[in-house]
């Protein structure tokens, strides 16, 4: 009996390993999705269902074609490009190290546990990479509170590191991560780095994988044309579920574009998270200084400055000057994340308000690179993020005019178009994360419908920001009267743009007539 109760957890235990993780779920929300596939009402196949196909049907093809691309370029690229760039780093390892490897963190009000875990993992990977390739290694932490400055002194001492790792704490004030970066550059600059230097910069939340710099720093020798690069990425989201099911779709997806574009050589972003650069380019001034006074000349909001996006702004300038941007799919960094509100409708509200924010105050002036310098793809990319937020809107508008003008069966065909449709990008992001969810299609639509609307609404107001972890907003400058002057002027624009997309939706629908 004992024998056989074995080998049935064996079995288990061995479908477990084979099967994605949040399978049956996800295979219960399967079946709901055919059973209500056969449920539809006689009114699918009426008046008014072609037009439905026809305009929605052919938005889906735009949409879907170009996640397909999006999907066959991911896979190329991590199950075939990549691996041979991996096989050749490997061999070549000792040889393609750089001479000196510097570890940017910036800490600033983050939780004391999570502090202690992620500047253990990153002062362990050091003494590793220093002792197994006898490079020279420089940490710089760029902190506000005394009490790190201990913390991080101590925790150096009793790790006993090898003599080639060095540790240089800056303090600064707690004026925002920019000016902790800038100090933090200018301070790898002091220390004057050989040519093949190679720096990392990593947030204070954000632990390492354990040989991550060794199999991350080689790769700037053996690809000359890399400026940066930067790496998959999970997370441990201290909060509830929903919100942590968010999250992991959320590095799903990301981890599907980035394999994407990194078949081109080039990323949308270098994420503030950990990305790596070759020192040359974080000692050049003009870098230290587009991070730390990175602004927009805007014509209704004139001289914006940006107080978060540092992530972007390094990446624009990296791209601005031709460099090449790798992404290695092989190694994580783990981030420990706590929601801004225990509330998820709130905490994803502020969060995308931050994210697309600092997306769209630099998609224009990346739009304005010429295309040989970004790659076409590159630049068709940055494009298509101008336009999905409108696209996505006008499925829910397209519909809701059929509803009134023919039946609200129209509602429930496009429910279940909506179900089938976000079932195969659950499915496709498989080949990312081997894990699903029932909640992924829920939260895929949540994201693109509500998210859009959040794009659509900062797009008018890219002066609105503010930071997640500290107070800071940027303050508004001029009269009050010129405050509300441009708060209407707005306005204004953002419904005048949604009266004449819905007029359009609405002439398509067949519901208005010029």
């Amino acid at each position: 009996m004992e024998s056989a109760g074995k080998k049935t957890s064996t079995l288990k235990q061995a479908l477990h390993s084979l099967l994605p993780e949040g399978i049956v779920g996800f295979s219960v929300y399967t079946i709901a999705l055919i059973a209500a596939v056969f449920a539809l009402p006689a009114m699918a196949l009426q008046p008014g269902s072609a037009q439905f196909l026809f305009v929605v049907g052919g938005l889906a093809i735009w949409r879907y074609s170009w996640g397909i691309t999006h999907f066959i370029r991911a896979i190329i690229f991590k199950n075939i490009v990549f691996p041979r760039y991996r096989k050749v780093e490997e061999r070549n390892r000792d040889e393609l190290m750089p001479s000196k490897l510097y570890l940017l963190v910036t800490s600033f009000r983050i939780e004391t546990d999570t502090s202690l875990k992620v500047f253990r993992s990153i002062i362990q990977d050091a003494i590793d990479c220093v002792n197994e390739h006898d490079i020279e290694c420089l940490i710089v932490p760029s902190i506000v509170e005394a009490s790190d400055e201990r913390m991080i002194k101590s925790m150096f001492r009793d790790m006993n590191p090898p003599k080639k790792l060095k540790l240089d704490i800056v303090r600064i004030p707690g004026t925002g991560k920019r000016d902790g970066l800038a100090q933090g550059f200018r301070a790898i600059s002091r220390d004057m780095p050989p040519a093949d230097a190679v720096a990392a910069v990593i947030d204070g939340d954000s632990a390492l994988e354990s040989g991550l710099l060794k199999k991350t720093a080689s790769f700037f020798k053996m690809m000359p044309e890399i400026g940066a690069l930067t790496t998959d990425e999970e997370c441990q989201v201290n909060g509830s579920k929903v919100i942590r099911e968010w999250h992991s779709l959320r590095f799903a997806q990301r981890q599907m574009l980035m394999s994407s574009m990194g078949l081109s050589k080039r990323v949308l972003t270098l994420t503030g998270r950990m990305s790596m650069f070759r020192a040359s380019i974080v000692t050049n001034p003009d870098f230290i200084n587009q991070v730390e006074n990175d602004h927009l000349e805007h014509w209704r909001f004139g001289r914006l400055r940006f107080l978060t996006g540092d992530d972007k702004s390094s990446w624009y300038w990296v791209l601005k000057q031709g460099w090449s941007m790798l992404y290695v799919p092989d190694v994580q960094i783990y981030t420990i994340e706590d929601p801004p509100h225990p509330n998820f409708f709130k905490a994803s509200t502020i969060l995308m308000r931050r994210w697309f924010g600092n997306m769209l105050r630099t998609n224009a002036r990346a739009l304005n690179i010429p295309p040989h310098t970004t790659g076409f793809f590159t630049w068709w990319c940055l494009l298509d993020q101008r336009m999905s937020m409108w696209t996505a809107l006008s499925g829910p508008i397209f519909v809701t005019m059929l509803c009134f003008k023919y039946s609200i069966a129209f509602l429930a065909i496009y429910a279940v178009w909506i179900g089938l449709t976000r079932w195969v990008m659950t499915v496709m992001l498989l080949g990312a994360r081997y894990k699903t969810s029932w909640m992924y299609p829920f939260l895929l639509y949540y994201n693109q419908v509500y998210g859009s609307l959040i794009k659509t609404f900062i797009l008018f107001r890219l002066n609105k920001q503010s930071w997640t972890r500290q107070p800071t907003k940027l303050l508004a400058s001029g009269t009050v009267w010129k405050q509300r002057i441009v708060e209407l002027s707005s306005l204004g624009l953002h419904v005048f743009a949604m009266l004449t997309f819905i007029s359009v939706i609405g002439y398509l629908a067949g519901v208005f007539e010029f």
